[in-house]
């Protein structure tokens, strides 16, 4: 199994909508209706060096359902995740944690990841060196979220 996750996996969804985008692509409009109109027999006389096809080349329409196809992968946000668990060595193990305002956004994925390198650790019996990002303040001189206090 590939180690390939989305961020947003419902926009997967829009690939299902590919065979109507193909239709649409292959679809031309009616052909407008004429209408006489005395002075434009002037410009009937002129030769008309450019012609629309009436279907596009089967080619560019794979080509374009192909780009519509990676649009749709690309907003879903593909990542690509390692299916092996973190190796810890052999030595001290250092786990440095970034506790500042900034990784508020994923403080439990981070946190989560933390234990587990912890729990890997300590299973092996090596030893481990915690830090954070210390304030001045003696109030934040508590450890990484209690796990290294």
């Amino acid at each position: 199994m590939l180690p390939l996750t989305f961020t947003a996996p419902w926009i997967l969804a829009a690939l299902a909508l590919l065979p109507v985008i193909w239709w649409l692509l292959r679809l031309t409009p009616p052909r407008p209706r004429s209408v006489q109109f005395p002075p434009t027999r002037l410009l009937l006389d002129i030769d008309q060096h450019e012609e629309t096809p009436q279907r596009s080349p089967w080619w560019l329409t794979l080509l374009r359902l192909l780009l519509a196809a990676l649009l749709i992968i690309a907003l879903a946000g593909p990542v690509w995740r390692t299916a092996d668990p973190v190796q810890t060595g052999d030595g001290v193990l250092w786990l440095i944690v970034d506790n500042g305002w900034t990784s508020a956004r994923d403080w439990e994925a981070q946190k989560g990841a933390a234990e587990q390198i912890l729990t890997t650790a300590e299973q092996a019996g090596q030893p481990v060196l915690c830090g954070d990002r210390r304030r001045s303040r003696p109030e934040h001189d508590a450890g990484i979220g209690g796990c290294c206090a």
